[in-house]
């Protein structure tokens, strides 16, 4: 899908932000003690408002953004499994590795545990993540790398997902209004009472048709997590898209008459032509600010008596309290990623612009490359943990 932001809005929502925190939550995330930053002459350039200043400002701020984003995730991960590790008993405690080690083994201990038992079965439903990049960002991060991308407008697309936001004027589509009781429309979440259209995730009930992963991507005779694309019998605990009228209170995907109001993309964000150096930038910046968010996560363990035994009980507890926010992390961890490979990429063609403005560029951009590699190794030890813990539980 493809939509179209003014450049003079979007400038306009720049000019609020001092350099190097323009746009969106991850400006507000905070580096933990002892991670890898851009000092202040780097993280609040000025190089003047040549084009090869814009590109490398550009740079610098995602670069600030994504060492900001992968040690507020390094947080979020360590504190989630604290949250596990209290409910299986443990005593947690050190950094994130330690401690997301120690709970992943105690985590695959009583799981094997439970398993023996005889007829034991544990299962977790879970709605996958959602995820979602501002759109408005991203149209702010190209116009400010380069003011003439085209001429009086900053045109985007969206492929792999839809775009939404909040309409003022008609919407023309679907209209999110969030969990409810009955859900004629589609549901994202959890459609409980079956999904006559296709359910994509898990069902727990019949699947008309599965995937060679064994998920549902058919009709659903049962509960349904991940996404009902139409015909939800039952409640929607989650997102329900049903038909506009008009006014839309809630979000508007599918069209607007008007120009979304923060607008997202649940997909990959397809720019207008810019340089390899903007794109780079542009692109790091948006993969470190997409926000996930967990999905609803039910656990069930059916087996006689040992349903309500202690460990059964810690087990279900953990479970719940971490499954669908290691999801969450391990998506974002994905955003992150592909941010650090933007960012090296843009590192070897931004070496001559830097030339261009002086010494203390090409010291900042040297620096930030330092940055981005501990940056990094950091994301890359979260993933290896992340994915650990997830084994553990059967993710």
């Amino acid at each position: 899908m493809r939509i179209v932001l003014s450049i003079a809005a979007v400038l306009a929502l720049a000019s609020c932000f001092p350099p190097g925190t323009q746009g969106g939550s991850g400006s507000a995330r905070g580096a933990s003690e002892g991670s890898a930053t851009l000092s202040s002459q780097c993280a609040n350039p000025n190089f003047g408002i040549s084009s090869a200043a814009r590109r490398v400002s550009t740079f610098l701020g995602a670069t600030a953004r994504f060492a900001s984003a992968s040690a507020s995730l390094d947080a979020s991960l360590r504190q989630t499994c604290e949250r596990m590790g209290r409910e299986l008993g443990l005593r947690v405690g050190g950094d994130t590795q330690t401690t997301c080690d120690a709970v992943a083994r105690a985590l695959r201990e009583e799981m094997d545990a439970l398993r023996t038992e005889a007829g034991v079965e544990i299962v977790v439903n879970a709605a996958p993540p959602r995820c979602e990049v501002s759109m408005e960002a991203y149209a702010s991060c190209t116009a400010e790398c380069e003011v003439d991308v085209d001429p009086g407008k900053v045109e985007l697309e969206c492929r792999g997902g839809y775009v939404a936001g909040q309409c003022s004027g008609e919407c023309t589509g679907q209209c999110d209004v969030g969990a409810t009781a009955v859900c004629e429309g589609a549901c994202e979440g959890t459609c409980s009472g079956g999904c006559t259209g296709t359910c994509n995730g898990r069902c727990d009930g019949r699947c008309s048709a599965v995937n060679a992963a064994g998920e549902c991507v058919g009709s659903c005779d049962g509960t349904c997590y991940g996404t009902c694309s139409a015909g939800c019998k039952g409640s929607c605990d989650g997102s329900c898209w049903a038909e506009a009228h008009a006014s839309c209170r809630g979000t508007c995907r599918g069209g607007c008459s008007v120009e979304y109001e923060r607008p997202y993309c649940t997909g990959e964000v397809e720019p207008p032509r810019v340089s390899a150096e903007c794109q780079a930038g542009c692109d790091a910046r948006m993969h470190a600010e997409a926000q996930c968010t967990p999905g609803k996560v039910d656990v069930a363990i059916t087996g006689g008596r040992v349903v309500d035994s202690p460990r059964a009980t810690r087990v279900r507890r953990a479970l719940q309290a971490g499954h669908g926010e290691l999801a969450a992390i391990r998506a974002s961890l994905g955003y992150l990623r592909r941010a650090g490979r933007d960012l090296v990429s843009a590192t070897a063609d931004l070496r001559g612009t830097g030339r261009e403005l002086g010494v203390g560029a090409v010291a900042c951009i040297t620096e930030a490359a330092s940055v981005v590699a501990s940056a990094s190794a950091s994301v890359s030890v979260s993933i290896e943990v992340s994915a650990s813990v997830s084994a553990s539980a059967g993710m």
